[in-house]
C-alpha cells in the first residue's frame, strides 16, 4: 500500500519538475535567434528613466532611458545612454520598466533629425538574467562565425 501512494505522489509531482525546467530553459535558442535576427540591435540594459509619450485608446506607447551595460549586437557600447519606445497595453505600471533588461530593438533613421529612432521588438524584452546573457553570448558567437565564414561579399 505505501508503495502504491509513493508511485501515485512521484506521477503527480512529475509534471511540476518539468515546468521548473522549460522556465529555466526559457527562452530556447530558437526562440532567441529568431529575434536577434529580426531587430537592428540586441542589448543588456539598466533603464533609467521611463515615461508615458503618448496614448492611444488601449496602449501607451513609453519613452525609455537606458545605460548599455553590454552589446549583442548593432551600434552600442558599453556605457552609452540610448533612448528608445516600448508600446504596451495601458495601465503597465512603471515599475516594469526599472531595472536590467535585455531588449532587442528595431532601427528606423528619422531624415529630419538625423538619427536613428528605436523601438522594441514586440514581445521581445526579457528581465536580465545570467542564463540569459549566456545564450545571447552564443547566438552572437554564431552570427560572428557565420559572417566570417561568408565574408562581406557574399549574400546570406
Amino acid at each position: 500500500m505505501r508503495t502504491v501512494v509513493t508511485v501515485i505522489t512521484l506521477v503527480l509531482l512529475l509534471p511540476l519538475c518539468s515546468s521548473g525546467q522549460d522556465e529555466e530553459s526559457w527562452p530556447p535558442l530558437s526562440y532567441l535567434r529568431s529575434d536577434y535576427k529580426a531587430v537592428s540591435a540586441v542589448a543588456h540594459v539598466r533603464i533609467r528613466e521611463a515615461e508615458i509619450a503618448g496614448t492611444i485608446v488601449g496602449y501607451e506607447n513609453w519613452r525609455v532611458s537606458c545605460e548599455v551595460l553590454e552589446s549583442f549586437k548593432g551600434r552600442f557600447r558599453k556605457g552609452d545612454v540610448v533612448e528608445f519606445f516600448h508600446g504596451a497595453e495601458a495601465g503597465l505600471r512603471k515599475e516594469y520598466f526599472t531595472g536590467q533588461k535585455i531588449v532587442f530593438l528595431l532601427a528606423d533613421y528619422d531624415k529630419k533629425m538625423k538619427l536613428f529612432r528605436y523601438s522594441v521588438l514586440e514581445n521581445s524584452t526579457l528581465p536580465y538574467s545570467e542564463e540569459l546573457v549566456k545564450k545571447l553570448r552564443v547566438v552572437k558567437r554564431s552570427y560572428a562565425k557565420r559572417k566570417q565564414r561568408d565574408g562581406p561579399g557574399k549574400m546570406q
